[in-house]
């Protein structure tokens, strides 16, 4: 037996047919479903957010992947509200200091700044830790 999609329920009905094949209605949640897989997997919407993160622009992003921008603007939207999430509980002073990083760059422009903290985002296997760059003038 189908389930909807979105509640899992089995009070559904069939509610006409689309562009996509047949479609569905659930009683319980009142909204309406396919049974079809989605047109983009988890992959595919990884590497927009991965070509947009490395500053290609949305146009470019979409033309690259076959969909439309509206398409990836709403993936990269999505991946930031899971950002915001996962940060929120975040706690940098909880986890613990990594051994040796070599930061080359960003030392370099630390170094040149004459005041205020920074900080930068170090995301290795998985796990992120927010690290606190200080210059030798403060």
């Amino acid at each position: 037996m189908t389930q909807c999609n979105h509640c899992g329920s089995n009070n559904i009905k069939k509610n006409g047919s689309g562009k996509w094949g047949q479609r569905y209605y659930c009683k319980n949640c009142g909204r309406t479903f396919t049974l079809n897989e989605p047109r983009f997997n988890q992959k595919t919407k990884f590497m927009a957010i991965q070509f947009y993160l490395n500053n290609v622009g949305i146009r470019k992003i979409a033309l690259f992947l076959k969909t439309s921008p509206t398409s990836i603007l709403r993936w990269i939207r999505n991946a930031h509200k899971i950002l915001q999430k996962e940060l929120q509980d975040f706690d940098p002073m909880k986890t613990t200091k990594p051994d040796i990083i070599e930061m080359d760059e960003i030392y370099t422009y630390v170094k040149k700044r004459i005041k205020g903290p920074s900080y930068g985002l170090l995301t290795l296997e998985g796990e992120s830790v927010l690290l606190h760059i200080t210059s030798e003038k403060e």
